[in-house]
């Protein structure tokens, strides 16, 4: 098998010289290109800590609630603050949400079905 010379042949795309930079590296233009960031701390009332980067803003342009990243709930800037966000349904767990459409009994018949599904692929 014959190389033409012109393969990019073990190597990735953007990691080297380019024709089109005339000689400069890339990476020149990426960091002229780069924007300075911010890094936020928000805590939600179980005391995760969740940190979004923001570009470089300003304290009235950064969000003062965000969502925890573990939890789901809200967040704010302050650690132990509980937030009460008007308009918004409180935070429910998948289970509660599930005890909302069935009852205990359909539970059980659900968990019955599916550990007799269980047992007969074990049984095979």
């Amino acid at each position: 098998m014959v190389n033409a010379g012109h393969a990019f042949k073990g190597t990735r795309i953007g990691s080297g010289y380019s024709a089109a930079a005339a000689g400069r590296h890339l990476d020149d233009e990426r960091v002229r290109g780069a924007v300075d960031r911010t890094v936020v701390s928000y805590w939600c009332v179980d005391g995760h800590e969740t940190r979004p980067t923001f570009a470089k803003l300003t304290d009235e342009e950064i969000p003062e609630i965000w969502e925890c990243g573990r939890c789901g709930r809200p967040a704010g800037r302050s650690p132990g603050v509980e937030l009460n966000i008007d308009g918004d349904e409180p935070f429910k767990s998948h289970l509660q949400y599930v005890k909302e459409r069935r009852t205990e009994e359909e539970a059980v018949q659900v968990l019955e079905r599916a550990l007799a599904q269980l047992r007969q692929r074990r049984s095979l």
